[in-house]
């Protein structure tokens, strides 16, 4: 059985992949429709089809590049490496449940377990970097106490 940092790093891996798939066959989708719309007698009216057809090719895009930059993200973190603090990779066990220091990409569960993928740069991520097992932070009027580091 691969251990639990593993499998989490796959599934994330998987995750990031769907949202690239979806994105990559929704702009393809857009072109498909703008490709067969045809010209109608009023032409304003399929100029705006386009233009709305445009955007949402647009922002597509965006979610792809964005897909493809967490992809990159994920594919330098190398799951069987373990720390002696929080940094990017770690896979933290705290007394509120597991965060892994990657890039935002929510809540995943792996083999029954809830794990909080997040960034560095989220402000819990800012609080939990460098701190070592045994540490407490405060965050948000919480105290969060980090048992065990991966």
């Amino acid at each position: 059985m691969k251990p639990f940092k593993t499998a989490l790093h796959q599934a994330c891996l998987e995750r990031i992949d769907q949202r690239i798939a979806l994105a990559n066959q929704a702009m393809e989708d857009i072109q498909n429709s703008a490709n067969q719309e045809t010209k109608s007698s009023a032409g304003d009216k399929y100029e705006t089809g386009r233009a709305m057809m445009q955007q949402e090719k647009d922002k597509q895009a965006i979610q792809l590049a964005q897909a493809l930059e967490l992809r990159q993200q994920f594919e330098h973190i190398d799951p069987a490496l373990s720390f002696e603090d929080i940094q990017p990779g770690s896979l933290v066990l705290t007394d509120e449940g597991y965060y892994f220091l990657a890039a935002s990409l929510g809540k995943v569960i792996v083999e029954d377990k809830t794990v909080y993928v997040l960034s560095t740069a989220s402000p819990l991520g800012q609080a939990l970097l460098r701190r070592r097992v045994g540490d407490k932070i405060q965050f948000q009027q919480r105290h969060i106490q980090i048992i065990d580091l991966r």
